[in-house]
């Protein structure tokens, strides 16, 4: 056997019983992800304008051709 063997290294004992903690997002994830958000509501937004300006119309010429027949 052996005896010349190096001694163990003190630190490698108290690094495997410390305890990490959750790290967060990468800086890079979080824009991209702010981004993503960002592109779906004004997505929806011209949607949902679009739809509004295509219902007012709708009643508008509704109203016009009404008025038109007479009722």
């Amino acid at each position: 056997m052996n005896k010349n063997l190096k001694p163990r290294n003190p630190f490698v004992a108290l690094a495997k019983f410390r305890k990490a903690g959750v790290h967060g997002k990468p800086a890079k994830s979080l824009r991209r992800q702010e981004k993503q958000v960002l592109a779906k509501t004004v997505k929806q937004s011209v949607e949902s304008w679009q739809k509004c300006i295509s219902l007012k119309s709708a009643s508008a010429m509704a109203s016009v051709y009404l008025s038109f027949i007479g009722v």
